[in-house]
């Protein structure tokens, strides 16, 4: 099964940038977040599987899920944090000017 790629919400507020993902189906250690200063890429795998299933109505999936925003003001990576709670993905970096480099900050369940 090919990746999917979930909606997203991308806001400011209190000095940071945040972007929230549902990912249905997702574990904190099957997610991998990168977060750069212009952007924050996730890929994720899900464990539940679907091939088996007998579906009448199938509308949402559970599989791979893969992820690049774009964000609308530089953050520092260093700082960023990943969290995961009811199968919403949010990460959040504090705005800055200066940010660089990137981070894989690990994925909390909250």
């Amino acid at each position: 099964m090919e990746a999917a790629t979930p909606p997203a919400n991308v806001y400011e507020g209190n000095g940071q940038v945040s972007v929230a993902a549902p990912i249905p189906g997702a574990h904190p250690e099957h997610v991998q977040v990168t977060v750069t200063p212009t952007g924050v890429q996730v890929e994720a795998t899900c464990k539940y599987s679907q091939e088996n299933q007998h579906y009448h109505r199938h509308e949402w999936l559970v599989g791979g899920w893969r992820l690049g925003v774009d964000l609308p003001q530089r953050v520092d990576p260093a700082a960023a944090r990943a969290t995961l709670s009811l199968g919403v993905l949010v990460v959040t970096a504090p705005i800055s000017a200066d940010g660089s480099g990137e981070s894989r900050p690990t994925v909390r369940e909250a």
